[in-house]
């Protein structure tokens, strides 16, 4: 089963790099006074997925893997309801603030296979220094607590599901590889080249459960624009999980 997860992953690995170099990078901020804007993430294994706010349909048969929107949301407490082939799935309350962008990502629990959970973070759109880009790594699929190395380091440490890190890094090429939080075998994904987009916010979902042999990947890109700065200006730990030597990355990533 272990050799079988492993070079699923692998698989997996090589379409999201493919993938990031490929994807068309969705729209930038333009909000009205009072909205916010959402997008919608659909990281549950075989399904084709409705979604409605507030009771209002805005997207139908959205497949596994799939990012959809942006759609315009008045700020406050929303409903978010997931729905398939006629069944709710899932209802969520959550809450946006004016002149925000949201990822709204249904997704697989570490518990359960069969009762969904929706995860929602917050885009962070800031422009990147020149030449750099942001990068945002989700934990969304059924596995347990993972490290991530990048260019053979651990970076961070036991980020679980629904967690996810983030780094402002170089445009450039890195090597990835994901294995049991504090192992170094098997490893789960990689090690696989990872090269992101420069201006822009690049987010990489890790979606679906490897028992079931339907672990995938989502991609969104948004675009930030440059702040004209050639060195990073942050480094962050992300939504969970542990940085590995924090205060050494900003001289790691230049």
């Amino acid at each position: 089963m272990t050799t079988k997860i492993i070079r699923r992953w692998g698989v997996l690995a090589l379409v999201a790099v493919a993938t990031i170099a490929s994807t068309v990078l969705t729209t930038g901020p333009s909000y009205a006074a009072d909205s916010a804007k959402v997008y919608v993430v659909q990281g549950l294994p075989g399904k084709t997925v409705d979604v409605a706010f507030d009771g209002h349909v805005v997207a139908r048969g959205i497949k596994t893997a799939k990012v959809v929107g942006p759609f315009p949301i008045k700020s406050g407490q929303r409903k978010v309801t997931f729905s398939d082939n006629g069944k709710v799935l899932l209802e969520r309350m959550f809450s946006v603030k004016p002149k925000s962008s949201w990822d709204v990502v249904v997704h697989l629990p570490a518990e359960s296979k069969t009762k969904p959970a929706v995860t929602v973070f917050r885009n962070d759109l800031t422009a990147v220094p020149s030449g750099k880009a942001e990068l945002v790594v989700a934990h969304t699929a059924q596995v347990p607590p993972a490290d991530i190395r990048v260019d053979g380091k651990v970076l961070f440490k036991n980020v679980a599901n629904g967690e996810s890190l983030n780094l402002v890094v170089p445009v450039q090429t890195y090597k990835v590889a994901i294995s049991p939080a504090g192992k170094s075998s098997p490893v789960l994904l990689g090690p696989v080249d990872l090269t992101v987009k420069g201006g822009a916010l690049n987010r990489v979902y890790a979606l679906g459960d490897p028992e079931d042999n339907t672990m995938n990947v989502a991609v969104h890109v948004i675009p930030t624009g440059n702040s004209g700065s050639s060195r990073p200006d942050r480094v962050d730990t992300g939504t969970g999980g542990q940085a590995a030597g924090v205060r050494s990355l900003a001289s790691f990533w230049r």
